[in-house]
């Protein structure tokens, strides 16, 4: 229901977002303004991601099947960081034009300007403001990106119009498209990094193995937590594996251990999809002999099953 909400937001944002971009290059045109021309480049950029974004969604719906047994979650985190390498590019060709228009700054008419970006800006700060409480979503967050990217594209243009209309400082637009370009360079580098690190699964940000550990062990019944791994199958989903060290006991009683465990790590940490082996033997996988909580020295059962087949 979550994702088909995200969905329905971003193909509205789609919609409006292709009535700015008509008004921008418009206005950047008759303005001959390039910080609206540039604006306008991001914003047609924006209609490709925000029809991405909703594919990306679209698929997020889909359920697991045989060959992909997690999902299809994972595509808008691929489509989040092509997202990302668009931001790059436009910010490449933004700078080069800006240096360009430095250097022979041309007349820009700075009234048309500015209500061309006020119409712009009331239109994008609607977009994020209906898109702001799916945000969790790294795809969602992608395409926010961009939106907030006019947002701020086109507030930076309102005060650059005004300062043409009131001082004639025609360098005032140049050196404003390369502030915008630099907004976008920063916020197209979190969303990068962001999607990098889910999929090289990296340990979510927020999460640290030492507090995880500490947690798990306050669960009565449980000795030790080792060999953790947590990563993320998407921004909104978290999975772990992890073997974990009980007292000798039936498989019902590690059951209501195992059930608490899970609990204690949906609710701290937000990890809702957990595979953990249980193990009583303080030993190393592959160990033959190792002590046991008791202090005694035991061999494992596959080399006493060995040794008594041997002497019989």
């Amino acid at each position: 229901m979550q994702v088909a909400r995200a969905d329905s937001r971003v193909r509205l944002a789609l919609a409006l977002t292709v009535v700015v971009l008509v008004v921008e290059v418009v206005g950047g045109f008759l303005a001959h303004s390039l910080a609206l021309l540039s604006d306008a480049g991001h914003v047609l950029t924006d209609i490709i991601v925000l029809a991405l974004s909703a594919f990306a969604l679209g698929q997020a719906g889909r359920s697991a099947n045989a060959r992909r047994t997690f999902g299809y979650q994972r595509v808008g985190i691929l489509i989040a960081l092509l997202n990302a390498l668009i931001l790059g590019a436009i910010v490449l060709g933004i700078a080069v034009e800006a240096i360009r228009r430095i250097q022979d700054p041309g007349h820009v008419n700075g009234a048309l300007m500015a209500a061309t970006a006020v119409i712009g800006l009331a239109i994008s700060l609607f977009i994020a403001f209906s898109l702001r409480q799916h945000d969790a979503d790294l795809t969602v967050r992608s395409a926010l990106v961009h939106v907030w990217g006019d947002a701020w594209a086109a507030s930076g243009a309102v005060i650059a119009g005004l300062i043409i209309v009131v001082s004639g400082w025609q360098l005032v637009d140049p050196i404003l498209s390369l502030a915008i370009a630099a907004l976008i360079a920063w916020s197209a580098w979190r969303v990068m990094v962001a999607a990098v690190n889910i999929l090289l699964e990296s340990m979510p940000a927020d999460v640290r193995t030492e507090s995880v550990v500490e947690a798990v062990k306050k669960v009565p019944g449980v000795r030790d937590l080792h060999d953790l791994h947590v990563w993320s199958l998407s921004a909104q989903s978290r999975a772990m594996s992890a073997h974990l060290l009980v007292d000798d006991q039936r498989v019902a009683q590690a059951q209501d251990i195992l059930a608490e465990v899970r609990e204690v790590l949906a609710h701290d940490f937000s990890i809702e999809h957990t595979t953990i082996q249980f193990e009583s033997l303080e030993c190393r996988p592959g160990d033959i002999f190792c002590v046991q909580p008791d202090g005694h020295p035991h061999a494992d059962d596959a080399h006493d099953r060995i040794t008594r087949r041997a002497a019989g």
